[in-house]
Parts: structure tokens; sequence; C-alpha cells
């Protein structure tokens, strides 16, 4: 070994290269309290109570105001079977939004889904009142003339039911979808589910008839998961 000539000195070891799939953060459990496992409850019975009240819901075989009074009053246990299954629907969701509160473990989320929450609700309390006028219109167009009914229902219609029409169609349904997209920052359900939540009131729409209604059951599935998560948490 010459002992004048050095050993070169070994080159520092390059630095790891990060791992493509690295394993995600676990926020812990989710802790919700008594009630908020109730509302977990509703979030699961809404979405089969909607569905209930759409597969039961009279065909309308006309167009127009008339057209709608005459499906209820055509049969009036049908039609008051499915104005209840859409107004409790709506109740349990008003419960079901607030309560996904308790699926919050960290930072994400933690803005918007109060938010989403509480439109959701807002929106859900203003459409299950207006579910009212079916019971009096499924009498109207049994004990009046289908002209006098019609009548009767338009001078209802007053400008302020118009605001409480939209606010609620726009905090319950559009909520829905807001509340999907906020489950799915908070981590709750998978964000690959989470733009479902804009299609349940959509799909019924294009006249498919109970698989339509089916369809829009599916596409509750965030609300669904959420609640499971809230019934089942240890």
């Amino acid at each position: 070994m010459d002992l004048f000539t050095s050993t070169p000195a070994p080159a520092p070891a390059a630095p790891a290269a990060p791992a493509k799939n690295q394993k995600r953060i676990d926020l812990g459990p989710v802790r919700p309290n008594r009630l908020q496992r109730i509302g977990g409850a509703g979030l699961i019975a809404a979405p089969l109570l909607f569905t209930v009240g759409m597969l039961t819901s009279p065909q309308q075989t006309s167009p127009g105001a008339a057209g709608y009074i005459e499906s209820l009053a055509a049969d009036p246990a049908l039609s008051l079977v499915s104005a209840n299954a859409l107004h409790y629907g709506w109740v349990a969701l008003v419960f079901g939004a607030l309560a996904t509160l308790g699926l919050l473990r960290s930072r994400r989320g933690r803005i918007f889904l109060p938010i989403a929450a509480v439109m959701t609700a807002f929106g859900a309390v203003q459409m299950s009142g207006l579910l009212l006028s079916d019971w009096f219109l499924v009498s109207a167009g049994n004990v009046l003339a289908i002209e006098d009914a019609v009548l009767m229902d338009t001078v209802a219609k007053e400008w302020s039911v118009a605001i409480w029409q939209f606010s609620g169609m726009i905090g319950g349904l559009v909520g829905i979808a807001l509340l999907s997209l906020a489950l799915a920052r908070a981590k709750v359900v998978s964000w690959w589910i989470a733009p479902l939540g804009f299609l349940p009131w959509i799909v019924p729409a294009f006249g498919l008839g109970p698989v339509g209604a089916i369809l829009g059951l599916i596409c509750y599935a965030p609300l669904v998961v959420a609640g499971v998560r809230l019934v089942s948490a240890r």
C-alpha cells in the first residue's frame, strides 16, 4: 500500500427518491355524539324516503297546473303516500346535514362543511314546508271543479311564496351537491363519488320512471356513506 496515496472518500449517498405511493395520513377515528349518530340515521333514511316519494308520485298525464292537480286527485291515497314520504325525507335531511359536523377530524373541510351543512338544512326546512300544498291540492281536485282548483292554487302563490320556493330549491338541491363535495374535502367520502350529489334530482327528471328513481337513490351515495360512518362509529 502506498502510504502517500490517499484513498478517496466515498461519495455521499444520493437522497432517497420519494415513494410514489405515500401512505395516507390517518386522521383518527370518528367520534360523534349521540345526537349526531341519530342524525346519521337521518342521512340514511332521507334518500330512502325520497325514493319512495318518487316511486309513488302519480304520473302527470297533461301539462300545466290543471294536469298536476288532476294527477294528484286521481289517486288521493297514493298522492298522500308520496307527499308524506317526500316531506319526512326533507325533515330527516335537516338533522342529517347538521350531524355531518361530527365527521370533522382535522382542519380539512372545517369551513366548507359547516357552510354546506347549514345551507342544506335551511333548504330542507323550506322544501318540507312547500309540500303542504299537495295536501290542499289533493282535496281541491276532488271537491272543486278543476278550474276553481287551479284558481285557488294560483291565488295562493303570492310573491313571497316564490321566494320560499326558490330558496328551498337552491338551498336543498344545490345544498346536497355542495354537502357531498364538502364531505369529500373533509375526507369522509371518496372524491370519485362526491359528484353524484349533483344528480339525485336531475336523473329522475328524464322521465325514466321507476328506473330513474332507483338511479337517483344511487346518487345519494355520499350522504349514505356519511350516515353509515356516523351510525357505526365506535
